[in-house]
């Protein structure tokens, strides 16, 4: 994990005695993202908790000048009476803590889980601040300010974050403080909700083996986290290393308990530790089965009906006070280093003091028990009392000069009125440790050290610029007397300018210098001398005393309407910070733009530094397909889960922008990203590290994790713009990882084959040779040549090239085949390309296949097991085949199918037709073949398809035999479309069809038969095979299926008929339409007997025929005709 957002030091101290270190750690920041929650108790508690004393004290005043600690609420979709009950609740707080700032709360109402009547956390946290009693710990950002007596999070930052459950039925909003049976008192909920915000909150979480600290406080812990221990005294955060399985055992043993100062061995406080651990209440809340029913039971997980608790209770009062809600601030500044070895060292603090105790009494330090605490080696420490100055609540101390060079440590402690001692700086405690107390540093002696300059280095200035800004942060153990700015352009004379102290910062130091006219070629050298104000001023100077810094001055190039590289050689076209450069690593085999690996930590302001590399040459950008393409990988710092680009714990990113003004105002092209833009990438950022803390990632980009990006300009910029394109690396100071590489960038590049729909032919009749051949090109650079090559049998390949005019997207070419006769081919392909030079060949292999045929004579039956060759059927996309996991022949289509290419929306239609007719038959109407249909579907429906039709006109029409279907119509082939698998024979079912069941046709129709497979123009799957392919053929088994529907009494003349249905156990689905095609019933079955019964109403119906139609799960489909009279 990645923490913090804000670093300063917290003292400024430097050590040169190799015993005495600077102690204190610097300050972060991080927003808040956990919840704890509260549960609802479906039970009755008849329970009343009255206000505090405090609170009904400053109801009896009224509107009285009170000390009340100020609240803020920003209320989220609350009604009013739900306002009123919070409101209650704040002001029982205020009356309870104390602090010199408003604390800020976001109140949602909201649907939450069910069960959960709210949840709340603390909207930021900090760590290190001045005043902190725990040091590495995660503060709430209510606490802190409360510590500190200072703002940390942004004026319109929540400092607590709580959502209430607004899909909770049984809330009472009253505010009497009356139990309700059955309904759950908000006022209740919200007191404890802001407990949690307060600072009861915890870090420690588990997984299936062990206790952890939750990721998002890794590997730092809260301060309720400080106060925990086992049923045997030890202390959680002292006595385990997480992750730890012991530690596991213990946060969910039901025997886990608060102790601090004021929860001493003897009335340590039970919290709630289940032997389940649930992350949204275990640790964070008392004991259920201890505390509830008794004054302590507010902060218990579960708040019933009937419970009125508006007290928080001594127990948690007291834990609030022991994290620091009761307090003694302590206002000192640090002892800088100094030249004096004969002065004693003077240390003076101001004490502010809170002053109520958690049951409300007088709350005060012991004036005689404020002490200094000093050390030289860091192990004995001599302690001497502070005595007042005569101003209100300040003590001083000295500690002795000895006239000679040397180095102190110290801290300041007191105690309190409570027999607590506190400390400032505070008390660090790693996990497995001992709390070790923290202490100030500072040096005494001669000083020989030359200010620190730290600056990150101009990569580059433009040659239109007029001035050039450098900043740099100077620091010096006992201060800096001056800094200045020594520069030349090219080899002209040396001149020097003032470095001046930024406005409101003490280290910041920045100077601005005009420039003469300059040109492509053109340097700028400079470098930054600062002097200190010791005895021997000292000097520092960066780069160094005798070198500079080199910015070389760039122009932008000749503005162009595209922009490629590859980057495979060297190139002159970009310009940036030198952790950019275009090189090939090890491990890969061409050049590519590439940071440094690993790239730097950020070194700037607020240590974030920003790296740019910037294409030299302007784009003009088209009015359509003004696109930026990038193949890229990034192995940068992700941020915490959910935050998003800009959000404060967005860490390291990445992002293209633009400029139209020749990069002095630049726009981002689109959101900053990380690692987290792809699962290849944050796996291989996450799957290596060191062993920092918090860890670097050392993980290696190789290819494969290169991913093509595609950025749309329109979207920032209009048709004409003349855009520059820059890239930029953001990082801070903290985690850093491999780093970006970019490679193949195309700017309006259309690299793009035109779209061609066409409806692709099966055949022709030898008695008429020839088709309209129709299709569509479009291209967004347009179309420049459309060809159609073809040839008959193996002769030679002829190109016809269609004429296109300007903005022309139909075509037709009348496709004649002279001479043809029964039997011949004509293969034929369509080549388009477009005015990029790009092409798209239809079909992507091959030819499509128009065979001349003559129908066949008119037969009584066909049948075939297609096990041996066959010219009875024409069609592309379909062959005989025997594919793995098949023991015979059968006919496939291509596995997986083919995306549709068709007019008009890339729709095709995959036909499989037979080219003898069948004449129907009145006593043996079926059709009957074996099928697997793995063809796509979405949710409910279809969407590819497959159906059997009929033609009685020699194919000029068609009429659906069946209904169509996919892979729904099957269990097991819906599990194999759903896991993108592979038919087998064993996924065969056999579908019977009678032919005259549509109504289309009637015995003596001379039937073409054809399978047809209609795909859209976007997604798949594995495709159909039929096989054992039966029409009018031997009867056995197809009348046993017909058999197994029966429709009595027929005709009806009551007001109800029935169905049996002989069939074994499965699903099926029974349809009943009238002539008219009107669905009359339509309903799922599932046969778990051998024989159901199924009764209908009909009375409502009118006379006439109706169509009973039962389709099977195993494909057949029985249609029985059903008449309904009034009478016989």
């Amino acid at each position: 994990m990645r923490l913090g957002i804000l670093g300063f030091w917290m003292c400024s101290v430097l050590a040169v005695n190799a015993q005495l270190v600077k102690d204190v750690p610097i300050q972060q920041i991080k927003k808040g993202t956990e919840a704890t929650v509260c549960y609802h108790k479906a039970e009755d508690g008849n329970l009343i908790i009255p206000p505090p004393e405090a609170f009904l004290k400053l109801q009896r005043q009224g509107n009285a000048k009170t000390t009340a600690t100020a609240f803020e609420v920003t209320y989220v979709n609350f009604s009013p009476e739900a306002q009123l009950a919070f409101q209650k609740a704040v002001d029982i707080w205020a009356t309870l803590i104390e602090s010199p700032r408003t604390i800020r709360i976001l109140a949602v109402w909201q649907p939450l889980g069910s069960g959960v009547l709210g949840g709340a956390s603390p909207g930021t946290y900090i760590r290190n601040f001045d005043g902190a009693h725990k040091l590495q710990t995660w503060y709430p950002v209510a606490l802190a300010e409360k510590i500190a007596d200072r703002e940390f999070n942004a004026s319109d930052d929540p400092d607590i974050f709580a959502q209430f459950n607004s899909s909770f039925a049984n809330w009472y909003f009253g505010t009497d403080g009356v139990p309700q049976p059955g309904k759950t008192d908000l006022v209740s909920v919200v007191l404890h909700e802001i407990g949690h915000g307060l600072g009861i909150t915890k870090a420690y979480d588990v997984n299936t083996t062990q206790g952890i600290i939750g990721s998002f406080f890794s590997p730092f812990h809260v301060p309720y986290d400080h106060f925990l221990e086992t049923g045997a005294g030890l202390n959680l955060v002292q006595g385990f290393t997480p992750p730890s399985g012991p530690l596991r055992t213990e946060l969910t043993s039901t025997n886990l308990f608060f102790r601090s100062p004021l929860l001493s061995t003897v009335n340590r406080a039970k919290v709630y530790a289940p032997a389940t651990f649930a992350g949204g209440s275990s640790i964070a809340h008392l004991d259920e089965s201890t505390y509830n029913g008794t004054p302590n039971a507010l902060m218990t997980p579960f708040i019933g009906d009937a419970e009125v608790m508006h007290n928080p209770g001594p127990v948690v009062m007291r834990m609030l006070a022991d994290m620091g809600w009761i307090n003694v601030r302590v206002l000192h500044t640090s002892l800088a280093n100094t030249e004096n070895v004969n002065s004693p060292f003077v240390v003076t603090a101001t004490l502010q003091s809170d002053t109520k105790d958690p049951d409300g009494s007088s709350y005060s330090f012991d004036a005689g028990e404020v002490k200094l605490n000093y050390t030289t080696n860091g192990t004995t420490f001599t302690t001497i009392a502070m005595s007042p100055t005569g101003q209100p609540n300040q003590f001083t101390a000295s500690m002795p000069a000895t006239g000679a060079a040397i180095s102190y440590g110290y801290y300041i402690s007191l105690k309190d009125n409570l027999g607590r001692t506190l400390t400032k700086p505070g008390v660090l405690s790693d996990d497995g440790s001992a709390p070790v107390q923290r202490y100030y540093v500072f040096e005494a002696g001669p000083d020989t050290s030359a200010p620190v300059i730290n600056h990150t280095p101009k990569g580059f200035i433009l040659a239109t610029d007029t001035q050039l800004t450098v900043e740099a942060t100077i620091t010096d153990n006992l201060g800096v007397q001056n800094a200045s700015l020594e520069y030349q352009v090219n080899t002209g004379s040396l001149q020097t300018v003032t470095l001046t102290l930024a406005s409101g910062s003490t280290t910041t130091y920045a100077a601005t210098i005009s420039l003469p006219a300059l040109a492509q070629g053109d340097v700028v050298k400079y470098r930054i001398r600062a002097t200190d104000v010791a005895v021997a001023q000292n000097v520092g100077s960066a780069p160094s005393a005798t070198t500079f810094f080199e910015v070389n001055v760039v122009s932008l190039g000749v503005t162009q309407n595209s922009y490629f590289n590859d980057f495979n050689s060297t190139s002159a076209d970009f310009f940036g910070d030198n952790i950019f450069s275009i090189t090939t690593p090890a491990g890969f085999t061409n050049g590519a733009i590439h940071t440094s690996h690993p790239y730097p930590a950020g070194t700037g302001t607020g240590f974030i530094s920003n790296y740019v590399y910037q294409l030299r040459i302007p784009i003009r950008l088209k009015a359509t397909e003004a696109l930026l393409k990038y193949d890229e990988i990034v192995l940068v710092e992700p941020g915490e889960t959910g935050s998003v680009f800009g959000s404060d714990d967005f860490w390291d990113y990445v992002i293209a922008e633009g400029s139209k003004d020749g990069g002095i105002t630049w726009r981002t092209l689109l959101d900053g990203y990380d690692s987290r833009a792809q699962s290849a990438w944050l796996s291989k950022f996450n799957s290596s590290s060191d062993t920092n803390n918090p860890p670097n990632s050392t993980a290696v980009g190789d290819p494969s994790l290169y991913r093509t990006r595609t950025v749309n300009l329109l979207t920032t910029f209009a048709p004409n713009d003349e855009v520059v394109i820059r890239f930029r690396l953001n990082t801070d100071q903290l985690v850093v990882g491999w780093g970006w590489a970019i490679d193949n960038l195309k700017i309006q590049i259309d690299d793009t084959p035109p779209v061609v729909r066409h409806n692709h032919v099966d055949y022709v009749k030898a008695s008429d040779p020839q088709f309209l051949l129709t299709l569509q090109a479009t291209d967004a650079s347009g179309v420049a040549e459309v060809l159609v090559e073809a040839k008959v049998n193996e002769g030679t390949l002829l190109t016809d090239e269609i004429p296109v005019q300007e903005n022309q997207t139909e075509f037709t070419s009348l496709v004649s085949i002279n001479n043809a006769t029964a039997g011949d081919k004509l293969y034929y392909r369509i080549r388009v390309k477009d005015t990029a030079g790009n092409q798209t060949l239809l079909p992507a292999d091959g030819f499509f296949q128009v065979a001349v045929i003559t129908f066949g004579s008119p037969v009584q039956q066909y049948v075939t097991d297609f096990n041996s060759s066959t010219t009875d059927f024409v069609g592309n996309f379909y062959s005989l085949a025997q594919p793995a996991g098949f023991t015979n022949g059968a006919m496939h289509t291509a596995h997986p199918y083919s995306n549709g290419f068709g007019l008009p929306n890339g729709t095709s239609s995959y036909a499989l037709t037979l080219t003898k007719p069948v004449t129907v038959n009145a006593t043996n109407p079926w059709l009957a073949f074996s099928e697997i249909a793995i063809v796509e579907y979405a949710g409910l429906a279809n969407k590819d398809f497959v159906v059997v039709e009929g033609s009685k006109d020699l194919g000029e029409t068609w009429h659906a035999l069946i209904t169509p279907y996919s892979a729904l119509a099957q269990t097991a082939w819906r599990v194999l479309h759903d896991v993108n698998g592979n038919g087998t024979a064993a996924n065969y079912i056999t579908r019977v069809i009678n032919l005259t069941a549509s109504g289309d046709f009637v015995a003596g129709d001379n039937l073409l038969i054809r399978f047809r497979l209609v795909a859209d123009a976007t997604g798949n799957a594995w495709g159909w095979a039929i096989d054992n392919l039966s029409i009018q053929g031997p009867v056995t088994g197809v009348m046993e299926v017909a058999t197994q529907l029966s429709v009595f009494p027929n005709p009806v003349v009551a007001n109800s008929f029935n169905l049996e249905i002989n069939a074994p156990a499965q699903r099926a689905q029974l349809q009943i339409i009238n002539q008219q095609g009107q669905s009359m019933i339509r309903e799922p079955l599932t046969l778990l007997e051998p024989t159901t019964h199924k009764e209908y109403a009909c009375s409502a119906w009118s006379n006439g025929v109706y169509f009973v139609r039962l389709s099977l799960e195993d494909g057949s489909t029985i249609t029985k005709k059903v008449i309904k009279a009034t009478d016989k």
